[in-house]
């Protein structure tokens, strides 16, 4: 599927985003990710943020296997790789700026955007939310995903029953809660971050098209 929002900046719309997943080969998946400024705004920021995941499907769901984050076009410049190696029980990360660094592969571990594949993918099997460890830099952290229930959200394509999953817990540092539209394949409809209690960032599905979207 190739699904498009709104993205707006600590409550500003700002620009669009794109969240593609493809099967480049039977068993395996790429998900892609990418946002920007649009308009006038894009001159204040002209950041454009990029990420890309591939991994396996399996009996017990995706399972990461690289994962690459990039911001450039303004100022501040991030490249973050990370290798999911399954064979010699490591993950690799190599940040821009700092010492490569090792750490042990661990059950649960994903990069952000196989997360939102493996909710799905729970979702769609009606299993339940579990513990993860989101390794999206060389300090990874875990968290629990918790049902925050069901909600109806107000999206271009109109009201879109979802359900609703919240990592991290009111009162964290910080809290992500995405949107899961079984209308839609269960693809995010919409995704809200929170830091110290403040909303950085929100993204409300403007179009869907694909398999997703049957």
């Amino acid at each position: 599927f190739t699904a498009r929002y709104t993205l707006a900046l600590s409550g500003a719309p700002v620009g669009e985003a794109t969240i593609t997943l493809d099967e480049p080969s039977p068993g395996r998946y790429r998900m892609r990710s990418e946002a920007a400024a649009k308009g006038q705004i894009a001159v204040l920021l002209p950041d454009r943020l990029s990420e890309e995941a591939e991994g396996t499907f399996t009996d017990t769901g995706p399972q990461p296997e690289r994962y690459r984050h990039e911001r450039r076009g303004g100022r501040e410049r991030e490249s973050v790789h990370i290798e999911f190696d399954a064979a010699r029980d490591e993950v690799r990360v190599e940040e821009a700026g700092t010492a490569p660094a090792r750490l042990a592969l661990k059950p649960g571990m994903v990069d952000p955007l196989s997360l939102q594949l493996r909710a799905m993918w729970l979702l769609r099997t009606g299993r339940q939310p579990e513990t993860f460890t989101l390794v999206d830099d060389a300090s990874p952290n875990a968290y629990t995903v918790e049902d925050a229930g069901r909600e109806t959200v107000q999206t271009a394509r109109g009201p879109v029953e979802a359900v609703a999953l919240r990592r991290g817990r009111p009162g964290d540092k910080r809290v992500a809660t995405f949107w899961f539209a079984p209308k839609f394949g269960y693809i995010p409809v919409q995704i809200v971050h929170m830091r110290k209690g403040r909303e950085t960032l929100r993204m409300t599905l403007l179009d869907v098209a694909g398999e997703a979207a049957k």
